[in-house]
């Protein structure tokens, strides 16, 4: 009988220990997740400060580039343009006898082997 109570005493303190193993492991795994949200917090708040201090300051002045060389450009098909204009003026037959050549390439180059006159009246 002795051996008997000696065996159940084993192993109700096996339980209990597998009680305390049990809470422990519990206790362990909260503090990992709240180590674990305090980094993420921590990284969250990381990334915004770069987004403020270097991302967006750095997407402005992109920004401003490309609004500098769309007016640059602006500027200079305005003045191309004007530019244009008044040879024209100047020269009106000129820009006459340039268009009709223009028109005459673009239509050679694109127009194949179509011909005004049809082939039977050759």
């Amino acid at each position: 009988m002795s051996q008997n109570t000696g065996s159940s005493s084993t192993a109700a303190g096996m339980r209990e220990d597998m009680r305390e193993l049990k809470g422990e492991a519990a206790a362990s795994a909260e503090r990992l997740a709240e180590d674990a949200r305090e980094e993420l917090a921590r990284l969250r708040a990381q990334v915004e400060k770069l987004m403020q201090e270097r991302v967006t300051p750095a997407l402005a002045g992109a920004a401003e580039t490309v609004e500098d060389y769309a007016a640059r450009a602006r500027d200079r098909i305005e003045r191309q343009a004007d530019a244009l204009s008044s040879t024209v003026r100047e020269r009106p037959l000129l820009a006459v006898g340039v268009a009709a050549l223009a028109g005459f390439l673009i239509g050679r180059l694109t127009g194949g082997t179509t011909y005004v006159y049809s082939s039977d009246r050759r």
